[in-house]
């Protein structure tokens, strides 16, 4: 392509950076040198399908956050609104560091991953608690009165429901009113509290994707 003077329109060469005719310096436009600096400014945002997780930014934005969400629903009683809410801030806080605006399927893996590390949280603060309480406090007493009266409650709607198999299985309804029962009822406890927090955080994740996609759609028409 020839070179000319913006000012005068005397051709150039390619070498020169002021114009011999008048000598107004020549301004270059390099479109190569502005797509290496983009490629260099975040390379992980070209050629990247939204639906692969960067691993690395989703597991430590999803421990920041499952560690608040743990020992709320700890503290303060599981709630739904706990978990949800962390799946939401996860998707967001890793779209924030990605650049990345994550697929429905993304949203999904985030949340689930937040759900399994607030549980874990969530259960040794639970355990912590109960340690506290039994030994320090002195109160292991009313721990056990409160999982024998759970236990009891289980063997009377056990009996109620089907006598036949209770009559035929007494043992069964004995273990739950012993301590190896207790453990059990812990146990399970546990273990519904982590399956219910997954499944929420999962949610919330997703909800977050389609938050997150409303608020691009909206910052695009505006």
């Amino acid at each position: 392509m020839e070179l000319i003077c913006h000012r005068c329109g005397t051709a150039l060469s390619a070498s020169e950076s002021y114009c011999p005719h008048c000598g107004s310096p020549q301004l270059r436009y390099e479109p190569a040198d502005e797509a290496e600096e983009v490629l260099n400014a975040n390379p992980q945002m070209l050629g990247r399908d939204p639906g692969v997780v960067l691993w690395k930014p989703a597991i430590t934005t999803a421990a920041l956050v499952a560690l608040p969400v743990g020992i709320l629903s700890s503290l303060l009683d599981f709630g739904a609104l706990w978990v949800i809410g962390g799946g939401i801030l996860a998707v967001s806080l890793y779209r924030r560091r990605t650049g990345l605006l994550p697929a429905r399927s993304t949203g999904w893996r985030i949340g689930g991953l937040l759900g399994v590390l607030a549980a874990f949280v969530a259960n040794a603060v639970d355990s912590l608690t109960m340690v506290l309480k039994r030994y320090a406090l002195h109160n292991g007493a009313a721990i056990d009165r409160q999982y024998l009266e759970l236990g009891q409650q289980m063997t009377t709607q056990m009996a109620h429901s089907n006598p036949e198999a209770a009559a035929t299985i007494p043992w069964f309804l004995h273990f739950w009113l012993t301590p190896d029962g207790t453990a059990a009822m812990a146990l399970m406890g546990a273990v519904g509290s982590a399956i219910a927090m997954l499944l929420f955080a999962a949610a919330g994740g997703a909800i977050g994707v389609r938050i997150a996609a409303f608020g691009s759609r909206t910052a695009r028409s505006s």
